[in-house]
């Protein structure tokens, strides 16, 4: 480790229970000590915090809020041992699990999962949430009628040109490409640019290389798989798809995927196998070649942070977060003593500090 760092942890918690928490992490060491923790929320299960550092954004996983039907979101102001809560607000939609932080056009964008929709609100200059200024609802359903019976956005990301972002929908297999009006704060669906895959896959995340940004890696939370995809300013085309499994029997749902700084490296989580896979990326193809499976050491693992030479892993089954030494060169995970109890956690984002 050459640098400090904040770790904020989002878990599943009442209201009344500390939901939020912050850990330090010191150069030169792979130990956590918690900072401080904030209750007043409830579910704050995904989090994001400002280039600045200034500000954090948390979803309220659940289906009611104020007496209206959806989650929330939430803003804080981060002081040095604290977090001050400036506003929260209702996103209409169900289960919201994830946000995008739009820090230069002042935009925050919420994906409800259950619902399968997608919430838009205006940014205040002094960080806290303003109206909602879009809302997108997806209709449809996929092939598993157990997990596909309707829409389920569950992550969006900024296309290479930040003049849009894909909103994933794993009820139903898709990408959708939204293009952003960033006076109005709206959007507008470009079929042109979304990207389709496979029946039954479950699109869940997606992340883009570091050092190639126009190879997208994407997870599929129901095949297992990791789909290497090409992009362009008007096409994008499925290069691969590899397992994340050493046995592509198990009973498992993969869940984070996540690149190393310098590209060489993904890190996908999976669920029920309980373990992290990792790739290596061709420098010249981006194509995929998975080089280790290795436990994660405890259940359901719902989070993973790459930090220089570490890797976290946040374990919703089991109330732990274990660390991981990262070989910068191989790419290759040992494991570390080092364990922190936490209750549910499912979101890992690093500040340096």
């Amino acid at each position: 480790m050459r640098n400090n760092y904040k770790i904020y942890v989002g878990t599943y918690a009442k209201e009344e229970k500390a939901g939020i928490l912050c850990y330090r992490l010191a150069a030169g060491q792979r130990k956590m000590e918690l900072q401080f923790s904030k209750a007043g929320i409830d579910n704050p299960s995904y989090l994001t915090v400002s280039e600045d550092k200034k500000f954090l954004y948390a979803v309220m996983e659940t289906f009611e809020h104020c007496g209206q039907v959806g989650g929330g979101i939430s803003a804080y102001r981060c002081d040095e041992d604290s977090l001050e809560l400036l506003n929260r607000l209702g996103t209409k939609g169900t289960a919201p699990c994830h946000v995008l932080l739009d820090e230069k056009h002042g935009i925050v964008y919420v994906g409800n999962y259950k619902s399968g929709s997608l919430s838009v609100f205006a940014l205040e200059k002094n960080g806290s949430l303003g109206g909602m200024s879009d809302f997108k609802q997806h209709q449809g359903k996929g092939q598993n009628p157990k997990r596909q019976e309707g829409p389920h956005v569950h992550f969006c990301g900024f296309s290479p040109e930040k003049d849009g972002i894909w909103c994933v929908d794993l009820g139903l297999d898709r990408m959708f490409y939204y293009e952003t009006d960033f006076e109005k704060k709206t959007l507008a669906h470009n079929a042109a640019r979304d990207i389709v895959f496979p029946g039954g896959s479950g699109p869940r995340h997606f992340i883009f290389n570091p050092k190639n940004n126009r190879m997208m890696y994407a997870v599929g939370e129901l095949s297992c798989e990791v789909y290497a995809i090409e992009i362009s300013a008007s096409d994008s085309r499925i290069l691969q798809q590899v397992s994340a499994l050493e046995d592509a029997e198990q009973q498992n749902t993969c869940a984070a995927i996540k690149c190393s700084e310098d590209g060489r490296f993904l890190y996908v989580s999976n669920r029920g196998d309980d373990s992290i896979a990792v790739f290596a990326i061709d420098e010249n193809t981006g194509l995929l070649e998975r080089i280790q499976v290795m436990k994660s050491g405890g259940k359901n693992p719902r989070d993973l942070l790459v930090v220089e030479d570490m890797v976290l892993a946040a374990h919703q089954g089991s109330d732990n977060i274990t660390v991981f030494y990262r070989d910068e060169k191989t790419g290759l995970l040992t494991r570390e003593q080092e364990e922190i109890s936490c209750h549910s956690p499912v979101c890992l984002v690093a500040v340096m500090d």
